[in-house]
């Protein structure tokens, strides 16, 4: 029973870890900075973003794109396409960010698409 109990402990540990080496570090900046961090300091953590959109309330919403090639290659000309993560981040009219949406598209065979994230609706 006691091995069974470390067995399972060690386990939930080893998922924890692997999940967070998994986690993006804008992901992780984001996580904490909800409800709580301003434009300015998204700015500096972050840079400038891709687009910004706004509303006629005064809220604004940010895009950024983080463009990779494929991990797997070991060059441009190794590489089986490439990967593009898009944040979208929501502030409030006082500017604090209120939400976030994170969404990663792989592309095979383009290494830098003209578009990060095929918003298309599927047909049905």
């Amino acid at each position: 029973m006691n091995i069974l109990l470390h067995a399972t402990l060690v386990g939930m540990a080893l998922v924890g870890l692997g999940c967070g080496l998994l986690t993006s570090k804008e992901a992780t900046y984001l996580q904490s900075a909800e409800n709580r961090a301003t434009q300015e300091e998204v700015r500096q953590q972050l840079g400038s973003p891709q687009r910004v959109l706004s509303t006629n309330t005064g809220e604004a919403a940010w895009v950024y794109e983080i463009r990779d090639l494929e991990p797997s290659g070991q060059s441009t000309w190794s590489t089986k396409g490439s990967w593009c993560d898009e944040y979208v981040l929501s502030f409030d009219a006082a500017g604090v960010l209120r939400a976030w949406t994170h969404q990663s598209q792989f592309h095979g065979g383009e290494l830098m698409p003209l578009v990060c994230i095929d918003h298309a609706i599927p047909q049905s």
